[in-house]
């Protein structure tokens, strides 16, 4: 039967006329070459010159036992044998012998000389399995308290009802079409993860530092805490955060709210993206990242297909950064050229978009004027509660830019920022009018 066996003599020591796959006994990878001697059938040890590295070469080898079988008496040398062996031979079945079973003895040959031959044979009976790594015995999954998993909610209660929220190693697809609302909405959500703790961290490929954080104090502020500037030159009414409430809730998201610098680009550079998130991850802790959009970040593509394949990397890229950081990533992407958003494939691009996706949602305004919401907000995927549903209707506030629950829902929501800093009494301030942050084209 040897003779059927590759080869590997260059990375193992063992006797090619000891050696039988067919026997029950799996083959035998021992320490030193003074216990291949002693158990001599189905035996061997690394070769003098070889490293572990060569073990991947044999791994035909051991392919043709049914098991191998780490032999190691010393503790210190069998931990380190495993985690080399397992490492190396991720297809092996490897099993490892268990302390009792050398009772007592420093080598192989020891436990012979004592106890007899039959008790290195009976090293057999006392070993374990070890995992491979990535499989897992469905017995010994603990499901975490779904109740209290760690989380991040929307503040919009029918959405939070329906998928229990935005959940660590997550990414969530927002899709609609041009100016339905989708952006507005999202930097609603951050300022809703501030407000519970969360730091957030967001690309906005469309927008400058500048005007992105113009919109989103809007938000923060409230209608209670905006008050309109005029232009002296066009007479247009320009609705800004009073100067104190400015001021307050910079020091309510300082530390808490980063945001990509785009300058003066059009497109940016996707492993760029990646990179600060990745950053801002360790150095701030952000748990919350918003790209916002997907057609904005530039992809390593040429041709059409190429860039489909971009698309798809930057995606799975995005999905295997939520898990690796404990993150929730939102993502905007735009919608295929359609009359009706009503499933994930609406959205534009490769299918691997919404495939990797663990939520997909489409914002989309109300369709006639005796609609008595004026957004609704549908849950296209859901792949932890299965959930569907265009049930969710929204009203909006035009001058904070603010969702709220259609019916009995309310704009006027207080931020962390306004708990603490409304305390403070400030005197009045001389509001003077600002430049135009939209000026017409």
């Amino acid at each position: 039967m040897s003779n059927e066996l590759p080869d590997v003599s260059r990375y193992l020591t063992y006797e090619p006329r000891f050696l039988d796959p067919a026997l029950p006994t799996g083959f035998w990878l021992c320490a030193d070459a003074a216990d291949v001697l002693t158990i001599q059938i189905n035996a061997g040890c690394m070769a003098a010159g070889a490293s572990w590295d060569d073990l991947g070469r044999c791994e035909s080898f051991f392919a043709r036992f049914p098991y191998v079988l780490l032999v190691c008496p010393d503790p210190q040398r069998r931990e380190a044998m495993v985690a080399e062996v397992r490492r190396r031979l991720p297809e092996t079945v490897l099993l490892v012998a268990n302390d009792p079973a050398f009772r007592g003895c420093a080598t192989v040959q020891q436990l012979r000389d004592t106890y007899g031959l039959a008790a290195v044979d009976h090293i057999l009976l006392d070993t374990t399995e070890l995992p491979v790594y990535g499989l897992l015995d469905l017995a010994d999954v603990k499901p975490p308290d779904m109740t209290g998993m760690k989380r991040c909610l929307s503040g919009i209660p029918n959405l939070d009802r329906r998928i229990g929220g935005f959940y660590e190693g997550e990414l969530s697809v927002w899709t609609g079409k041009r100016g339905e609302g989708k952006s507005t909405l999202l930097g609603q959500l951050l300022l809703e993860a501030v407000d519970q703790g969360f730091p957030v961290c967001a690309y906005s490929g469309e927008l400058p530092a500048w005007k992105f954080k113009y919109w989103i104090a809007l938000q923060a502020a409230g209608p209670n805490y905006i008050q309109d500037r005029k232009d002296p030159v066009t007479g247009r009414s320009l609705p800004a955060a009073t100067p104190f409430a400015q001021r307050a809730i910079d020091e309510w998201w300082r530390g808490r709210f980063h945001i990509y610098d785009i300058g003066n680009r059009n497109t940016h550079d996707a492993a760029d993206i990646l990179r600060l998130f990745r950053y801002a991850s360790r150095r701030y802790g952000a748990k919350i990242f918003l790209v916002d959009n997907l057609m904005s970040a530039r992809l390593q593509a040429g041709r059409d297909r190429d860039f489909y394949r971009a698309q798809s990397e930057f995606v799975s890229e995005l999905t295997a950064f939520a898990k690796s950081a404990g993150a929730h990533v939102h993502l905007v992407a735009h919608p295929r050229k359609t009359e009706r958003i009503d499933d994930s494939d609406a959205v534009a691009g490769i299918a691997d978009v919404t495939n990797l996706a663990d939520n997909v949602f489409s914002v989309s305004r109300a369709q006639d004027q005796g609609d008595k919401y004026d957004t609704m907000l549908s849950i296209l995927k859901n792949r932890f509660f299965g959930e569907r549903s265009r049930a969710i209707t929204l009203s909006f506030e035009p001058l904070s830019k603010r969702f709220y629950k259609t019916g009995t829902g309310d704009p006027k929501k207080r931020y962390g920022w306004e708990h603490v800093y409304t305390q403070i009494k400030l005197p009045d301030e001389d509001v003077s009018p600002e430049e135009d942050p939209f000026p017409d084209k």
